[in-house]
């Protein structure tokens, strides 16, 4: 028996043994072949709405858009540059360029995930013609039926060619406020004549993908004994007597679109809000923020972040944010922010730093200032701009949206 068992094992053996090696040929093992990442873009863009401190979707989806400012004019379209693109109210010229500029920023297969325009009504339409010299903060020479003209063949069809690519628009007024403003005011009138018009007009009155971002950059008020100033109580408290009569103007023509309501110094002061919010549904508070904001140098992690949870925290506690201005990179660079670099989160560096407050708040939407903040000089043709050189911002926020892009889930 044993000698069988010792037989039968051996020959199991050489069995084994001989099947291991195959003379018959093989098919050669599948080499790794690299997986195309697919993210779904553009997405939809169907009306959000402010719930708590969120924007929502319909089915509930907490919404953080990401996006760029533009102005349709020359100047802003290229001629800042040195490259005049288009002139002389040409406005199929003007359609072309800036519609092109938003299918690149949201064309997947060249890297762009942008979901957002904030869209300027520049002066240049609005203004009377012949008029030279006129600076942005200047209302003198608004011309009302200028700016209907342009609300209908300039905006409507930048608009609607948003909503192919699935960009919501933060619509802004004309121009940007008079270093000094008070309630009942001129400028005060302007934004209610504008205000008005906008909310009523059925283009755009409940738009699905249109906010309305009330002013820009004011940056003191006026309070009640004839003086001047900001980032008080009592001032936040005339800014809440300044934008609360347009917010009521708005919601009275009928219009729910979800509005952006500014704070003074230049948008980045915003504390006394929290203390006295303005009233209603669909408000948040849209801010700017630039390296040397607050007359510190925020490329210090430690000053960023006690300058943001002094100026910004306090309402993004309690309604959503939209950044609609900020920019980066080294002084060689052509940038408001000058001066502020990447560098990294909890280290030294404007941007990264930027990146993990905003992050953690998870409640903050943000635009860069400008196409030329991505794409070299604003071409469609462009690419990375600044040499894409890192720490400055266009390299990281291509792949900042990319990230934020495969987490986004919008319904339809």
């Amino acid at each position: 028996m044993k000698l069988y068992k010792l037989f039968s094992i051996q020959f199991a053996f050489l069995f084994l043994f001989s099947c291991s090696k195959d003379d018959t040929p093989t098919k050669s093992e599948p080499k790794d072949v690299p997986v195309v990442e697919t993210i779904a873009w553009p997405l939809a863009t169907p009306k959000l709405k402010v719930v708590g401190k969120y924007l929502k979707d319909p089915c509930g989806n907490i919404v953080k858009l990401h996006g760029v400012a533009m102005t349709p004019s020359p100047w802003f379209n290229g001629g800042a540059v040195g490259e005049w693109r288009w002139n002389n109210y040409d406005v199929a010229a003007c359609l072309a360029y800036n519609k092109a500029v938003m299918n690149k920023l949201s064309d997947a297969n060249q890297g762009w995930y942008l979901n957002y325009v904030r869209l300027h009504i520049d002066p240049y339409w609005t203004n009377n013609l012949g008029v030279s010299g006129i600076q942005e903060n200047d209302i003198s020479q608004f011309n009302f039926e200028r700016f209907k003209s342009a609300i209908d063949n300039v905006i409507l069809p930048l608009i609607a060619h948003a909503k192919t690519r699935g960009m919501y628009i933060i619509l802004r007024p004309p121009g940007v406020c008079p270093e000094q403003i008070a309630v009942g005011g001129a400028y005060h009138d302007y934004l209610k004549l504008i205000w008005d018009y906008i909310s009523k007009h059925p283009s755009l009155k409940n738009s699905d993908h249109v906010m309305f971002e009330l002013a820009n950059e004011p940056i003191r008020i006026k309070l009640p004994d004839g003086t001047y100033g900001a980032n008080t109580q009592a001032h936040f408290d005339q800014l809440k007597l300044f934008f609360q009569p347009i917010v009521d103007l708005i919601r009275a023509n009928g219009a729910n679109n979800i509005l952006w309501i500014p704070g003074s110094g230049w948008q980045s002061q915003y504390k006394g809000y929290a203390v006295n919010p303005i009233a209603g549904e669909n408000i948040g508070y849209s801010v700017h923020i630039y390296p040397g904001y607050w007359g510190k140098d925020n490329n210090d992690p430690a000053l960023f972040r006690a300058n943001w949870n002094e100026n910004i925290k306090p309402v993004a506690d309690i309604a959503p944010i939209a950044i609609t201005e900020i920019d980066w990179g080294p002084d060689k660079y052509a940038v408001w922010g000058k001066g502020g670099v990447t560098g990294t989160a909890g280290g030294w560096g404007f941007g990264a730093n930027f990146k993990l407050l905003t992050d953690e708040s998870a409640n903050v939407s943000w635009n860069v200032l400008s196409p030329e903040n991505l794409i070299d000089k604003g071409s469609v043709n462009g690419g990375i701009a600044y040499n894409n050189d890192p720490q400055a911002c266009a390299n990281p926020v291509y792949k900042w949206f990319k990230e934020y892009a495969k987490k986004t889930v919008i319904c339809n």
